[in-house]
Formats: C-alpha cells, sequence, structure tokens
C-alpha cells in the first residue's frame, strides 16, 4: 500500500465497511428477536415518549437497511470519487466519520426500540423510548470519532493556479466576457432529490394528520430547500471595465467584485469537496476564499485588495483572467 493510497482505503474502512458490519449486526439481531414480537410494533412515540405510530415488524429491518446502509453510502460515495483523483482535506476525513456516526445512529435506534418490545402482546404497551434514543446517540458519537482517528490526517489542498498573460487592450478599447455555468448533473440531480424528497415528506405529514408543527416544520425546510436549490443550480458571469459579476439566473443572489477592488485574477483547478467542502455557494475552511463553486475543474480566481479572494467555477476561466488583469493594469495607468 502508497502512503497515497491510505486516506482511501481508511475513508472505505470508516465510510462503508464499517456502517455495513453495524447495519449487518443489527440487522441479524432484529431477525432473531421477529418470532417474538407482536406482528404490528410500536414505530413512533410522542413528546411524553408514548407509543403513537405503528407499523408492521418487518418494516424495521427494511428501514434499517434503508436508512441505517443507504444514507452513510449515499454520503461516502459522494466523496469517494474526488479521494480517488488525488483531493484530500480534512472534509473527506468528516465525511466518513459522519457516515459511520449515522448508520450507528439509526442501526442502535431502530434495533433497540424494537428488541424492547420482545414479548409484548400488544405494541400500544412498548416502553417510553427515552433509553434507546439515548443510548444510540452516545453510541454514535463514540463511532464518529472512532471513525474519524481512524483515516489519516490530510491537509487541504489548495488550488492549482495557471499563470496568465494580461490581454492587449488599447487606452479606449471597451470589452465583454461573458458565460453561463450551471452546476453537474450528478449535483443537480441530488439537490432535486433532496428538495423533491422533503417535499413528498411535508405533504406526507399534512395528508395523515401529523402534528402541525412538524408538518409545518418539513412545509418550511421544503421552501427554504427550493429557493436555495433555484438560486444556485446557475449563475451568469460577466467581466467588463467595472469588474467582475456574478448573478443567479433568477437575479439573485448577485456578487460583485469592483475593478477598483480587485488586485489580481487567475486562473485555477479547484477541487470542491477538498477545498470547499462541497458545492454551491460556499466558504473555504481556510484561505480567507468564498467560492460559487458548481462543479470540479477550471476556475476563475479574483483576489482583492485586502487579501480575500473571490472563486467562481466557469469554462474559458484563463481568458476571464487575462482580461481583468489587462484592466486593472489599464486603469493603474490611468490613474
Amino acid at each position: 500500500m502508497t502512503r497515497s493510497d491510505l486516506p482511501v482505503r481508511r475513508f472505505l474502512l470508516a465510510g462503508v465497511w464499517l456502517p455495513v458490519v453495524l447495519v449487518a449486526a443489527g440487522v441479524v439481531v432484529q431477525l432473531i428477536a421477529l418470532p417474538q414480537l407482536p406482528a404490528t410494533v410500536a414505530v413512533h412515540w410522542n413528546a411524553a415518549g408514548e407509543a403513537d405510530g405503528f407499523a408492521p415488524a418487518w418494516t424495521q429491518p427494511l428501514m434499517t437497511v434503508l436508512f441505517g446502509l443507504g444514507l452513510p453510502l449515499l454520503m461516502a460515495f459522494t466523496s469517494l470519487g474526488g479521494l480517488r483523483r488525488g483531493d484530500r482535506g480534512p472534509t473527506y476525513r468528516l465525511m466518513g466519520a459522519s457516515a459511520a456516526a449515522v448508520s450507528a445512529l439509526v442501526t442502535v435506534a431502530l434495533t433497540g426500540t424494537l428488541v424492547m418490545q420482545v414479548g409484548l402482546d400488544d405494541a400500544s404497551q412498548a416502553p417510553t423510548v427515552w433509553a434507546p434514543l439515548v443510548a444510540s446517540l452516545v453510541v454514535a458519537a463514540v463511532v464518529g470519532v472512532v471513525a474519524w482517528f481512524l483515516q489519516p490526517r490530510t491537509e487541504s489542498m489548495d488550488a492549482a493556479t495557471r499563470p496568465v498573460a494580461p490581454l492587449a487592450l488599447g487606452p479606449h478599447e471597451r470589452v465583454l466576457w461573458m458565460r453561463t455555468i450551471a452546476m453537474t448533473t450528478g449535483a443537480a440531480v441530488l439537490i432535486v432529490a433532496a428538495v423533491l424528497l422533503v417535499a413528498v415528506g411535508a405533504v406526507v405529514a399534512w395528508v395523515t394528520g401529523a402534528e402541525p408543527a412538524i408538518a409545518w416544520l418539513l412545509t418550511g425546510v421544503a421552501v427554504i430547500l427550493v429557493f436555495f436549490a433555484a438560486t444556485t443550480l446557475a449563475f451568469h458571469v460577466r467581466v467588463d471595465d467595472s469588474g467582475l459579476q456574478v448573478v443567479s439566473v433568477l437575479g439573485f443572489p448577485r456578487f460583485r467584485v469592483p475593478l477598483g477592488d480587485v488586485d489580481s485574477a487567475a486562473h485555477v483547478l479547484v477541487n470542491p469537496m477538498g477545498e470547499f467542502g462541497g458545492w454551491g455557494m460556499r466558504i473555504a475552511p481556510q484561505g480567507r476564499r468564498f467560492g460559487i463553486v458548481l462543479r470540479t475543474g477550471e476556475a476563475l480566481e479574483v483576489t482583492r485588495r485586502n487579501g480575500r479572494r473571490f472563486v467562481v467555477t466557469v469554462d474559458d476561466a484563463a481568458t476571464a483572467a487575462a482580461l481583468l488583469e489587462a484592466l486593472v493594469q489599464r486603469s493603474a495607468a490611468r490613474s
């Protein structure tokens, strides 16, 4: 095993194999308990800890697999591609640890609430839910910490900068550079799927007569997710003698770096997960960078006079950087 392979192997161990083992153990325990359970078991408890929702007993192992393994694997495989390309950073370590913690939380909670109903004649007699919930939180915290330390420490990779030569501009020549950027299809599908999942949950909550607080909470989250999805999936990028403008296709949000505030511009290669912790409008964990990061690859990076950096992933970023450099030089020559 080479040193460069170690982060990938340890990430797989923490974010994939550990959840597989946890869920397998939980499902085995649940299957052993099934013959000793009532046909219908409690699956939901109210704020007082009393059972108020019921389902067939066989659904509990199914939910354990779907949520205890499905969610962690989604988190892990979303990050794995970047790691295999050579990208590094603490975000990957956090994702691996989070995947293991989520698996432990779901598995212990669902297994505990099922096992505590063994021997009952009626699921309405189910004990209070607090003990399994507390146990699941404690186990999830322990597993998350273990998964964190299973993985080696790696430093975030800074953007690979490619020098650009300023474009040749006449003293009074007017220029304009424009592009439209959109999030990658895979990322857009994930965002839309998340929005639909929450929206469906809100509809189900209203239709089934769930507690109004829960229904309103899901509705509010769905509306917020729709807003952020609609405003972050695509942007217009413009460079002219006023500086840099990046505007959502819906007109909001809008970002602007005036020409007088531009210290330098560069063509860089960006790894969203390693440098920014994901996609969308992001703040980098270090380096005083804010980015409109919709994909992996080339980007325009503008350094402001105060040292802060603004990054936007866009095609033909080298031309945009060269134009900004030329405009800054011409403006300085005039003053």
